[in-house]
């Protein structure tokens, strides 16, 4: 079965993983491939000219990673958009289920999940914590009832494309992610998850630095509902510890 579906990578320096995932993806019966790079400067440009049929767009600077996926969104004019890591931490095996969810439940984005049941990640410890705490204070604060919405493997509706493709203050980088969710599902978006094992890089660098979690963390935090919640908490905190000293004071 041919899908009706194109996948886009975001690519900074990812050559080699490249060379392997690309031939990977010919099994996936997929309409066309989008490589989206910010300036590599490993030969990645180079690579590509090995595969006639796979697009490749070199933008003028590292602009970013969701600007890069949504660069490919535009690019593509394929009823649904894959998009991927180039790190080979997403199995391009996953791809077929991922685009039959969206089919089967009319889904406008389908996320890859590593902790939905049957979801897997083989990631290093200390980021699965990072990773657990940050879907749980998304859950919390923006009431958004999914398990992974961090995760980067995803499938989008040609809708939610065009919809995200309008979009001009989405935030970049890591905490985009669960921006785009945020918006897509309080504008009546249908968003579902699909179990996939999520497999830890095995060449290159990662492109997820201690900024980007920080800046999640303050996009989460700051959001009206938590943020409010926090407050209420400090105050009573600083009024029980008032009450105690006043207590001990005068009694």
């Amino acid at each position: 079965m041919q899908y009706n579906a194109s996948v886009v990578i975001p690519a900074l320096n990812e050559k080699e993983n490249l060379n392997r995932l690309i031939p990977a993806l010919a099994d996936d019966n997929i309409s066309s491939i989008y490589i989206i790079d910010d300036q590599s400067t490993d030969g990645t440009a180079d690579l590509v000219k090995k595969y006639p049929d796979v697009h490749f767009l070199f933008r003028g600077g590292r602009l970013g990673l969701i600007s890069a996926e949504i660069d490919g969104m535009r690019l593509s004019g394929t009823e649904y958009v894959v998009v991927m890591d180039a790190d080979l931490s997403h199995r391009p095996e996953d791809v077929p289920g991922l685009i039959d969810q969206a089919i089967r439940t009319s889904s406008d984005l389908v996320i890859g999940s590593r902790y939905t049941d049957k979801g897997i990640t083989n990631d290093e410890f200390i980021r699965k914590i990072i990773s657990r705490i940050a879907n749980m204070l998304f859950r919390i604060s923006f009431d958004i009832n999914l398990n992974d919405c961090t995760s980067g493997f995803r499938v989008y509706s040609r809708k939610a494309c065009d919809y995200l493709g309008k979009q001009v203050d989405i935030e970049n980088g890591y905490v985009g992610q669960v921006d785009i969710v945020s918006r897509l599902a309080h504008n009546g978006f249908k968003i579902t998850e699909y179990p996939v094992v999520f497999v830890k890089r095995t060449q290159g660098k990662s492109k997820l630095k201690m900024r980007e979690i920080v800046n999640f963390f303050l996009f989460v935090i700051y959001n009206k509902k938590i943020f409010r919640a926090i407050l209420g908490m400090a105050a009573l905190v600083i009024l029980m510890i008032v009450f105690s000293y006043l207590f001990i004071l005068f009694i």
